[in-house]
């Protein structure tokens, strides 16, 4: 079996499919795959939309919806400046740690995932650089 190996690669090589074969290949697979059309989609998302409107608008009936007719929200009496400034700052120092806490977590991911693949490519390209310099 070993020594008819090379002698069969060979013959594999120079083997070909006749024309007709292939086509009739081709017309089968394109007449069994599906047709790509814009209007495939159109109906599930036109429904999805329509689902969420709805939702939309029950939720807004029932979680407050008429908020603008509440008279208890009209009466109320208006911050002190004092309390204003307390409630600016707590809401300020709030945002900052969050974004602090953003820069932090964005520092680590680009140090750990940039940097290096950078560093890697750098030293890639100054090897082939020195070895297609070399004589």
């Amino acid at each position: 079996m070993q020594e008819g190996l090379p002698r069969l690669t060979r013959e594999l090589r120079n083997e070909t499919c006749p024309q007709h074969v292939v086509d009739d290949v081709v017309a089968r697979i394109v007449a069994e795959t599906p047709s790509r059309t814009p209007l495939r989609y159109a109906i599930p998302i036109a429904l999805a939309g329509t689902a969420m409107l709805c939702g939309l608008l029950v939720w807004s009936q029932f979680s407050g919806g008429n908020v603008g007719r509440n008279p208890e929200l009209v009466q109320q009496q208006p911050l002190r400046p004092m309390q204003a400034a307390h409630e600016a700052q707590s809401a300020l120092g709030l945002i900052g740690t969050v974004l602090l806490d953003a820069g932090a977590r964005s520092e680590i991911v680009i140090s750990d995932r940039a940097i290096a693949p950078l560093r890697n490519g750098l030293e890639t390209a100054t090897r082939k650089i020195i070895h297609h310099t070399e004589p």
